[in-house]
């Protein structure tokens, strides 16, 4: 079984907002779990993404502004360790954001370093989203005023 983490949020404001501040890798240290982050949402760009006693380069594979941004990343070749992270932009009704954080890992190394990967009772994605939400609704709330 391959793991998989996923984590919802509703955010107040729009797809397009939700993108600008996702999209802005420059300013992840000042409200992400990455402490820093460097690149460009394009397909076939390579991210430099760097959190506490960890840095990887993925490559983005998918881009389409204000719905979808996808990367993946492997260490050798995908059967050794592999993982597809996606975040998914869904219009509300009501006008707010459906967010969602998704990720799944797969290849042999993953059994070795299973208990290393993030889990539902651990889980760095839910306050990923936490940390967007109060940055796309600050940076909204601002411009109300």
């Amino acid at each position: 079984m391959k793991p998989v983490i996923t984590s919802v949020i509703d955010i107040d404001a729009t797809p397009q907002s939700v993108w600008d501040v996702l999209t802005d890798f420059a300013s992840y240290g000042e409200w992400s779990t990455f402490t820093k982050a460097e690149g460009t949402a394009r397909v076939g760009s390579r991210l430099t993404m760097k959190m506490p006693g960890m840095t990887f380069r993925p490559t983005v594979t998918v881009a389409t502004p204000h719905q979808e941004l996808r990367w993946e990343g492997k260490i050798g070749v995908k059967q050794i360790f592999h993982g597809q992270h996606s975040f998914i932009l869904t219009k509300n009704p009501d006008g707010t954001t459906r967010f969602t954080n998704h990720e799944e890992f797969s290849g042999v190394l993953v059994t070795l370093i299973g208990p290393l990967l993030p889990t539902p009772k651990n889980d760095g994605y839910a306050t990923f989203n936490k940390g967007l939400k109060q940055q796309v609704e600050g940076r909204t709330d601002r411009r109300a005023r």
